[in-house]
Parts: structure tokens; sequence; C-alpha cells
């Protein structure tokens, strides 16, 4: 049913009629009801809670079973729970709300994306990196360079700032994404040399975490922009039960 998303789905006036005529058909085994919620992640609850009463109102006329929570109605709005739900992006361990709540602030990542470092340049103070020279180093500086670009999926628009992970602490990108590469200002991370590992977003090997919403924020985007993103030329490894 288009509840309000206005995408694909039936008219809620014509629910009744079509769940009738659907009921008479010898070809369909059982009928559920369906439908999408458009601002379940929302602060505002107000047109959420209009789209619930719609569905709520038809459901208890049809006595139908229902399938309606997204992740964001999942995780925050347990009078959306039907006989199924529909969890997406929390999956990944990403946290969909707007503002979190005591159950996303649980979530775990479940997807990394992790390089390694290529190439290290001393530079000394003002010296540009990058495409328009757009990072400029602000005293002598350390830049590396991780083998990851738009390329393989890591979004241009990243800002200078973006956090990565380097050997587990924290550093930030320097100047423009590029196809296949990006670069990162190491200057006071100790031990980096080539091959050291980088994390652009998830779990690095010491255990600390980039949330990848985090990461998404610095980009202008979402996180499933980032996630269903990576390309097919990044090699997968799977770990645990599906290794």
């Amino acid at each position: 049913m288009d509840s309000g998303m206005h995408r694909l789905g039936f008219a809620i006036d014509e629910a009744a009629a079509i769940w009738r005529q659907l009921s008479a058909a010898p070809s369909v085994a059982s009928l559920h009801l369906m439908s999408h919620f458009a601002s379940a992640d929302s602060r505002d609850d107000g047109y959420f809670k209009q789209q619930m009463t719609r569905l709520q109102r038809l459901a208890s006329e049809l006595s139908a079973p229902l399938c309606l929570a997204n992740s964001p109605a999942t995780l925050a709005w347990p009078v959306a729970h039907g006989d199924w739900n529909r969890p997406g992006v929390m999956l990944y361990g990403s946290d969909p709300l707007e503002e979190a709540n005591d159950i996303t602030q649980q979530l775990q990542p479940v997807m990394t994306l992790r390089s390694e470092i290529i190439a290290l340049r001393e530079l000394e103070k003002g010296e540009p990196v990058g495409y328009s020279g757009r990072w400029r180093a602000p005293r002598r500086s350390r830049i590396a360079v991780v083998a990851c670009g738009y390329g393989d999926g890591y979004d241009r628009h990243a800002r200078d700032g973006t956090p990565v992970l380097v050997n587990g602490q924290r550093c930030a990108i320097a100047g423009k994404v590029s196809m296949d590469m990006l670069t990162v200002d190491v200057t006071d991370v100790p031990d980096v040399a080539i091959g050291s590992e980088v994390v652009l977003w998830g779990r690095a090997s010491n255990g600390e975490v980039l949330s990848v919403d985090e990461v998404a924020r610095y980009c202008d985007t979402i996180s499933y922009t980032l996630l269903t993103g990576v390309l097919p030329r990044a090699p997968r490894r799977y770990y645990g039960r599906f290794a």
C-alpha cells in the first residue's frame, strides 16, 4: 500500500477492494499488507504517525498480517513492528536515525573498507596536495598515499579532514580524492610505513572503530551510498560463517 511515500503501491482507498479481489483469486496462497515509511528516521514524527494511523486502520479492517518496519521503524517505533520487519542498513551496523537512541548505540559495524599506505612524502609548510592544491600543509607535514580512490567506490566528495584510521589511529584526508589514491596527513602518527593499515570505515586491527555514518557526513551523503557504492574491483573477504 502507498501510505505516503508515493513511489509504488496501491492507494489506501483502493486497498479493501483489491484485497477482496486477490483473496478470491485461486492462484493466491496468502496475502500480507506491506508499506514503507517515508520519515521513520526523522526527529519530527508527525508524518510517520500519520502514515501509521492510516495503516493501522486499514489492517484492522482487513485483519491483515503486517510488514511495515524498515530499519528506522524497527529501531525506534515498536508500534510499527508487525508479523515481519525489514531491517536494511542497520544490518551493516549503521545508525539510520537522525538522532541516536539507546538501541542504535549498540549497533556494531560488520563491513570494513581497508587498504594500506603505498607511499610517503615529506612536505614543507605551504606546499599543496592533490588536484587544484585544495589542501596546503599548515606546517612541515608527512603525507601518506593510500591505495583507494573513487575508482574503488570511495566518495570523491570527501572533504579535507574526513577521518581515516592509520594503524588504528585517527588521521585526516588531505586533498581531493583521486581515482586510485587518496592522501592522508600522518604527521602526528608515529611508526607509519609503507604497508601500514588504513581503514576508511569499519574496524581496525587494534579494535578501534570508524563509523561509516561519520564518514558519510563528511561526504555530505548517507552511509548507504558508501556501503553500496564499493565497486567490483575492490576484493571482498568474508569472515565467520560466510568464510
